[in-house]
């Protein structure tokens, strides 16, 4: 219910971008990167882990005047559930090696 009432408000309350995908083909990405992450974090609970994966797999793609709506939808919508980001450190660090370079 929450997954489909997260896409439903995005695509009503988000701008219209020609790369926002709200339909099955996201929705089966999500599920995957979802049970990629239950079967490595086998602890969490499955609302941590489809709030992570709805966050973390569609955040990339939005940009940043759409972002704050997105993120109080998944916070709205999850009250009271929290899970941090997991990032790549050694890409992080090279990242801005690069750019300083």
């Amino acid at each position: 219910v929450k997954f489909n009432t997260l896409y439903e408000l995005s695509s009503a309350l988000l701008s219209k971008q020609p790369h926002y995908d709200w339909g099955l083909r996201s929705v089966k990405s999500v599920l995957r990167v979802a049970g990629g992450m239950k079967r490595a974090n086998p602890d969490l609970d499955e609302s941590q882990v489809l709030m992570r994966a709805l966050r973390d797999f569609n955040t990339p793609k939005i940009p940043t005047n759409d972002m704050p709506i997105f993120l109080r939808l998944i916070n709205d919508l999850f009250m009271g559930i929290s899970v941090e980001s997991k990032s790549d450190e050694v890409l992080k660090d090279r990242g801005i090696r690069a750019a300083k370079d």
